[in-house]
């Protein structure tokens, strides 16, 4: 996808980026690596300090006087634009708060530095404008997205510009539009959060209920507690794959919607035989990584020991998947104490469930589900509402750009 030159309005012009900034460049990363950073220091900026318009502190890593010596060329500038030129974060842009400084960048991220003749606050937003972004993706990559942009790349990008008065005009109608759209948004998710909170807390206290009710019982003695199994070195082997048996991952535990019902790698014959195939409607958990996420399978399915395997004669399935979904924030405490984020066999089939006659268990379910999908119901209305803002927010910048705001 070249970069779309479209007809400018009157007084502005295109420009290509090198000939409107004194420096376009990256850093790289201090010898040692991580081990290498220091408590306090010289702020190292790395791409996940680095979003759209905003810069997060969250893991900022130091250095000391010595190593940001060894990175004088990359010294960030009050002003400076930073934008990811690497991995998943690519085309990610900010200006970094002053308390920041003194800092320097690593090689994953690119210092912009403006001349006069462009607002930095106008150059951080024509980059996060989408269909700039899209473009700059796929500056001559040939049909595939790129994976890392190059400093010739940047340079030659093709700015629209108007005069530095219009250009302040402009950053101070974005700022004005933009905040308020951010705002709405961040309420709107801020509902979505009080939405889930409701509903863990009303499961919370049906089960919490039972415990006075219902006989309590360790659940290794009313269901199968089983891990995974891929017992072959490495797990990733390619000889292992491409074959009919579904290989479920935690991260298609997470992403599920109760039921998992999508997979992103399949088992052949030699990975089944290192393997195991768990029936559908089997219960996953996940136990390492991100722990206790808990789906059940629409599927036959194989799955690593990273995945537990959950079923029961003796409970019904929805009743035992919505007993494990509370679980998730005693799980990961106890995860946490361990040397290793993941929990052992051992203390999850020692939790104890309340385990009421058939009858009340079916009743128990259909009030869950009515619960469920009411919050599905609100949820869904409110990310469609996050969806259009968000679109009206691309359309917004993307005019700005074109002399139309």
């Amino acid at each position: 996808m070249e970069q779309v030159l479209y007809q400018l309005p009157d007084g502005w012009e295109w420009c290509k980026l090198k000939s409107i900034t004194t420096k376009i460049g990256s850093g790289a990363t201090p010898k040692g690596g991580e081990k290498a950073y220091k408590q306090i220091g010289i702020s190292l900026i790395r791409s996940l300090n680095v979003h759209d318009c905003t810069f997060k502190k969250k893991r900022l890593a130091f250095i000391d006087d010595e190593q940001a010596g060894a990175l004088k060329n990359v010294i960030i500038e009050s002003g400076d634009v930073l934008l990811n030129i690497t991995g998943a974060s690519i085309a990610r842009s900010c200006i970094v708060p002053d308390e920041y400084l003194p800092a320097r960048v690593n090689q994953h991220v690119m210092i912009i530095r403006p001349t006069p003749k462009i607002d930095n606050k106008f150059l951080n937003y024509l980059i996060v404008n989408p269909k700039f972004k899209a473009q700059l993706l796929w500056q001559g990559a040939g049909g595939a997205t790129r994976q890392a942009l190059t400093k010739t790349m940047v340079e030659e990008l093709d700015i629209p510009l108007p005069s530095i008065k219009e250009q302040k005009r402009i950053v101070e109608k974005l700022d004005e539009l933009l905040t308020r759209i951010d705002t709405a948004i961040e309420h709107l998710q801020e509902s979505i959060t009080l939405t889930d909170a409701l509903y863990v807390s009303e499961l919370s206290s049906v089960f919490s209920k039972g415990h006075e009710k219902w006989p309590l019982r360790e659940l290794n003695e009313v269901a199968e507690v089983a891990r995974g199994k891929s017992k072959h070195r490495p797990r990733n082997d390619k000889s292992l794959f491409g074959g009919e048996y579904p290989f479920i991952q935690t991260g298609n535990v997470r992403n599920a919607q109760k039921y998992i019902t999508t997979y992103s790698a399949t088992y052949n014959e030699k990975g089944l035989q290192q393997s195991k195939l768990w029936p559908k409607d089997t219960i996953c958990l996940t136990i390492a990584a991100n722990i206790g996420d808990v789906a059940i399978l629409g599927m036959d399915a194989c799955f690593p020991d990273s995945v537990v395997g959950i079923s029961s004669s003796q409970l019904e399935t929805d009743y035992l998947y919505y007993f494990l979904t509370t679980l998730q924030q005693q799980l990961d405490s106890k995860a946490n104490a361990a040397a290793q984020k993941n929990i052992n066999l051992k203390i999850l089939s020692e939790i104890k469930i309340p385990v009421p006659v058939l009858d009340d268990q079916k009743e128990i379910i259909k009030r869950i589900n009515e619960i469920d999908s009411l919050a599905v119901k609100l949820k869904a209305e409110v990310e469609d509402k996050i969806i259009t803002m968000k679109q009206l927010k691309a359309s917004i910048l993307n005019s700005a750009f074109k002399g139309e705001l």
